[in-house]
């Protein structure tokens, strides 16, 4: 799980926050928790990264998928351990990355491993790269669980109007290039708070059958 803070890579005294999400078609279903891991608490970075490490491994064994918000959020965010606040577009302080979801049409049920193999060649020959991201970083992938995450770098820009309609503008041309009956690029992602699911993560998506096994996100070397 340490190597997810190469992708998301978090400022000094930036809090980090984490979202639990109890999995659709999975019975017992339970609240949304949402904790953040502020440098008040956590004045040293590498702490403030165990820490959520050492929750996100903790829920996810009692059954809840667990998500980070991709995007630096701003320090003056009120949210911590207890209060259990949501991060929203307002709390980010710029776009650092951009997520490529790709997925199953049909998503009620874990992905087989034909299914993941051909969203892994769809994603990596289709996919291209936006014109407005930073060009001296080169893109990172990670096993969904279920699909593929593909995140370009931004070079923070700024979070108003302008970089959120390119970023949607982006998702919404790869899905009229790409799409297919079978495969799909989700065009809804492009909000600044946006989560994702955290690599080192079992990912849950209703339930498990003998060709369908739940998967652990991982970072795709």
């Amino acid at each position: 799980m340490s190597k997810m803070w190469t992708i998301f890579k978090i400022d000094q005294d930036a809090p980090i926050s984490l979202r639990a999400i109890w999995p659709k078609g999975v019975p017992a279903s339970k609240a949304v928790k949402n904790i953040t891991f502020n440098a008040a608490t956590y004045p040293n970075l590498v702490d403030r990264q165990k820490a959520f490490e050492e929750a996100a491994l903790q829920l996810n064994r009692l059954g809840y998928n667990i998500y980070i918000v991709m995007n630096p959020i701003n320090t003056a965010f009120a949210g911590d351990e207890h209060n259990g606040l949501a991060v929203k577009d307002a709390d980010i302080k710029c776009r650092r990355l951009l997520l490529v979801d790709i997925d199953r049409a049909v998503t009620n049920q874990p992905a087989t491993d034909e299914e993941r193999d051909d969203i892994y060649k769809f994603g990596f020959h289709n996919i291209e790269k936006p014109y407005f991201f930073d060009k001296d970083l080169e893109p990172m992938s990670v096993c969904s669980g279920n699909g593929m995450h593909i995140y370009f770098p931004l070079d923070d820009l700024p979070n108003d109007a302008g970089t959120k309609a390119n970023c949607r503008s982006f998702l919404l041309s790869l899905a009229r290039q790409h799409d297919t009956a079978d495969i799909k690029i989700d065009t809804g992602v492009y909000n600044a708070s946006r989560i994702t699911k955290v690599p080192g993560t079992v990912a849950r998506k209703g339930l498990e059958t003998e060709d369908r096994e739940y998967q652990m996100a991982s970072i795709v070397e």
